[in-house]
């Protein structure tokens, strides 16, 4: 289940290398009750991390109970990008929570879930250059639990040359 999810080193790297990336910390400007409800603690990067990991289970466990009810049906999902990079969000729960719905055999893996970015920018893809970050865990010791970006990168007119630092599949 969940807790076995987040004892994963695959998901470890995605949530230290994507996840938690988009935690903007209050400013120190901002009153004591802005943003925590009243009761003067501000929110955190363990808060941040509880609220993301609950917006994507319960989308996953939607779309799963949705899709196991109606065994020739295919699903799309628009959601932020930062929800479906690096395939630890949304998308990739699907195929553990219709597991879960549905029994082992449910014909339900990584495979069957597509992911598409649509215009992703370098800053989006969490680059710290011009170029499109493709992959997490290229370092060694991360090489096992390695993660592309997404199935398809869509762009709705030519990018930059330069911003590709390579094609990742060619048509």
């Amino acid at each position: 289940g969940f807790i076995d999810l987040t004892q994963d080193e695959k998901f470890k790297l995605y949530t230290d290398r994507s996840l938690i990336k988009d935690f903007v910390p209050p400013s120190s400007s901002s009153s004591s009750s802005e943003g925590d409800g009243g009761g003067g603690k501000q929110d955190g990067v363990g808060d941040y991390f509880a609220e993301r990991i609950l917006v994507h289970e319960a989308c996953a466990t939607s779309i799963a109970k949705w899709a196991m009810k109606r065994a020739d049906s295919m699903v799309v999902t628009v959601a932020p990008m930062k929800d479906v990079r690096y395939m630890g969000g949304i998308n990739g729960r699907i195929p553990r929570i219709c597991q879960v719905v549905k029994g082992e055999g449910c014909g339900v893996d990584e495979s069957a879930v597509t992911t598409i970015l649509l215009n992703p920018s370098a800053e989006e893809t969490l680059s710290g250059s011009r170029y499109l970050r493709l992959e997490i865990g290229t370092a060694p010791k991360n090489l096992a639990y390695q993660t592309k970006i997404a199935d398809y990168i869509w762009f709705s007119k030519m990018p930059k040359v330069n911003m590709l630092g390579r094609m990742m599949n060619p048509m």
